[in-house]
């Protein structure tokens, strides 16, 4: 009798362990695939209006000739480029991408896009060529 007691407790170990291993799989799987909303804003170096991702999604059309495949022509003015924004881990401020008068100043010792505030010689690179790559818009 306690031969099959213990098959039967082995059993129910097993379908126990296989069961915890499922349900972990599951909740790994989940957790991992949730993901944060994208916060990305666009600034128009020609008309100078700032705004959300979400408005250009609509008409995504790229800029011909840019530095990357996310600049795009302006959803406000029809013109100019719209170039990404993004902020800066260090010091919060916010700052346009792919208008980088030299892209060895580009990115950081992390491979991230270097914040001019926080790499005064690529904002002084980009005042020189005429490019303010921190306008008061979106750093007010």
């Amino acid at each position: 009798m306690s031969g099959k007691n213990s098959g039967a407790l082995k059993n129910a170990g097993i379908v126990a362990a296989a069961l915890s291993a499922v349900a972990l799989l599951v909740w790994s799987w989940n957790s991992n695939m949730v993901q944060a909303p994208v916060q990305i804003g666009y600034y128009c170096l020609s008309c100078k209006k700032t705004d959300h991702i979400s408005v250009y999604q609509a008409n995504w059309r790229q800029y011909p000739g840019a530095m990357s495949d996310s600049v795009l022509y302006c959803v406000h003015c029809n013109k100019g480029p719209a170039h990404p924004t993004n902020d800066c881990e260090k010091c919060g401020s916010v700052f346009i991408l792919h208008a980088y008068p030299d892209m060895r100043l580009a990115y950081d010792e992390s491979g991230s896009p270097a914040c001019p505030k926080c790499k005064p010689e690529l904002g002084q690179a980009a005042n020189a060529k005429g490019i303010n790559l921190m306008p008061k818009a979106l750093n007010p």
